[in-house]
């Protein structure tokens, strides 16, 4: 497993928003607002197929328009088309991927046989890193990255935080908001993360 695409999930210089929306209360809106007005000094891209601009902000039909190769790529669509994203993606070079999309594997049968999808494209990609799915996302208060759907970011400090349980993680955000925190994570349900574990995400954090 690739520890530099890795980092580009922590450390990105460009993402890329896939699903990006600005239909009010979609996560598709809060992913966008996030990373585009927080403060993230890197380039951000927004994909949407069915949109020329959203927020005001031009969008691309697809990953493979967009005018570089980026690192990161956070994805909030429907769950069916994920396993074709993840496809895509890795053909592309993308090194990672965090997929907040939830209507996998918690969903029964048939989400997980979505979610078998997705794995089977990491496998076939293996220098894509997977965070994901069905999660909160990746905030970085160092250099303002946001890439989750919590509506605030926290303050830089020297602790980190990963959870398995998106809700807990956000019961956490809210308290902290006035802490310092050097991160929070979320994988989503214990058995969901694709192609990680929480000791890959220490050393990173």
């Amino acid at each position: 497993m690739s520890f530099e695409n890795l980092r580009k999930i922590f450390n990105p210089s460009s993402v890329a928003v896939v699903g990006a929306s600005e239909d009010a209360g979609s996560i598709g809106k809060t992913l966008t607002m996030n990373l585009t007005q927080g403060g993230f000094k890197g380039s951000v891209y927004l994909v949407n197929p069915r949109k020329n601009k959203v927020l005001g902000f031009d969008t691309y039909p697809s990953v493979s328009k967009l005018p570089e190769e980026v690192d990161l790529a956070v994805v909030a669509t429907p769950a069916s088309v994920v396993p074709g994203i993840a496809e895509e993606y890795g053909q592309s070079g993308i090194g990672g991927l965090i997929v907040v999309s939830a209507g996998f594997k918690e969903i029964g049968p048939e989400g997980l046989d979505l979610e078998k999808q997705i794995t089977r494209a990491q496998q076939k990609y293996e220098e894509m890193r997977i965070v994901g799915p069905n999660c909160l996302g990746v905030m970085r208060p160092s250099i303002n990255l946001n890439a989750t759907f919590a509506r605030k970011m926290v303050r830089q400090g020297k602790v980190a935080f990963i959870s398995q349980s998106g809700a807990l993680c956000t019961s956490i955000l809210r308290p902290a908001e006035g802490l310092k925190l050097l991160g929070t994570g979320s994988k989503g349900q214990p058995t969901v993360a694709i192609d990680m574990n929480p000791q890959d995400m220490v050393v990173l954090a």
